[in-house]
């Protein structure tokens, strides 16, 4: 009797031994398991997510008709699919968080979405499962949508176009866009050439600006040269700003050629910064060469020669010294001398020209 109750609580103590053991374990293996299944639905999801970006980057750059059709596996527990600000595919996940994965190019559905979002992905589109996705590109986007999703491959989808008033001065593009960033859209074409710069629409005054302010075609017409200095430079000219006539430099006769913001060159004749005043007489000019051979410069609005012209009979430098006398200058006519006799010691004779005696070497 007794062997038999020890075998009993033998049994017993191996079985609550083998149960400590086999609960733990099973726990462990099911957490793990648990651990498991979510890495591998991530798994998917970020191949998914990644791969529609990756092509629809690449079938961007190759243009139209470039498309290419993916094999999904679409993991469960996925919500929702939105595309935000054009650019940015987002999955809502059952736990209610997000998972983004973001593009360089502009990404449309077929599906039009309101509010924050650019553009709706239907619900087949993300149910678990595996999906054939054709991602193709259009003029200035890429086009995603299911294969067979109320479409064929030969009649795609038009996707909806709107007509944007993006700087807000009430018209609307001409140019067609899939979305409107600022939510100011319109079904119908507008007439706006400029939907970024609310001083460029039909009606609006022509003003002086470089832009097409009344959307004609032309720019700053009814303005000319020396009044608008966008219509100068059109022309190639430059704006010296100095009051009519002198405002535009280079159209008129003695103006520019060069051009100059502070005249520099003072002996061509031109008023090269367009000042009114030419040459010598321009302040600007003080201290610099005022003839072509280098030997004036313009002093006090007068041009004058920086040394002694040592053959003419006139002070060239007013320095009071005449060719022979202005010994600075001319070292060879250091003084006046009896013609045929011998000058500067000895070592130079004195020869007759047309300007009178110099010495020259014997």
């Amino acid at each position: 009797m007794k062997k038999r109750a020890q075998a009993a609580m033998e049994y017993l103590l191996v079985g609550s031994l083998v149960t400590l053991i086999i609960i733990p374990t099973m726990y462990v293996f099911y957490g793990y398991s648990q651990t498991s299944n979510e890495e591998v639905k991530q798994s998917q999801l970020n191949k998914v997510g990644t791969d529609i970006v990756d092509i629809a980057e690449q079938v961007y750059y190759l243009g139209e008709p470039s498309r290419v059709t993916i094999d999904a596996a679409m993991p469960e527990g996925i919500m929702g699919m939105e595309v935000w600000k054009n650019q940015e595919v987002v999955f809502f996940l059952n736990d209610g968080s997000e998972v983004s994965f973001k593009s360089k190019v502009n990404i449309t559905t077929s599906k039009p979405c309101i509010g924050r979002c650019y553009g709706n992905f239907t619900e087949r589109f993300h149910s678990p499962g595996l999906k054939s996705i054709i991602i193709e590109a259009k003029k200035d986007h890429v086009f995603i949508r299911e294969a067979g999703d109320n479409q064929t491959e030969q009649e795609p989808i038009e996707e909806d176009k709107f007509y944007c008033d993006e700087d807000d001065d009430n018209h609307y593009a001409i140019e067609s866009s899939f979305s409107c960033p600022s939510g100011r859209s319109d079904t119908e074409q507008g007439d706006d050439c400029n939907d970024n710069d609310d001083e460029m629409f039909p009606g609006n005054p022509e003003v002086c600006d470089g832009k097409d302010n009344n959307c004609d075609g032309s720019t700053d017409e009814g303005f000319t040269n020396e009044n608008c200095k966008y219509v100068c430079l059109a022309n190639l000219y430059k704006w010296a700003g100095n009051g009519d006539p002198l405002n535009c430099c280079g159209n008129g006769a003695g103006e520019g050629s060069p051009y100059q913001p502070s005249e520099t060159t003072c002996y061509d004749g031109n008023d090269n910064d367009c000042n009114s005043l030419t040459d010598c007489d321009d302040s600007s000019c003080d201290g610099l060469i005022c003839t072509e051979d280098g030997k004036s410069e313009c002093q006090g609005g007068v041009c004058k020669a920086v040394s002694e012209y040592c053959l003419t009979p006139e002070d060239d430098d007013d320095d009071t010294l005449t060719n022979c006398e202005d010994t600075d200058d001319c070292p060879l006519g250091a003084s006046c001398c009896p013609v045929g006799e011998t000058c500067e010691e000895g070592t130079m004779t004195c020869q007759d020209t047309v300007y009178g005696p110099q010495c020259f070497p014997t």
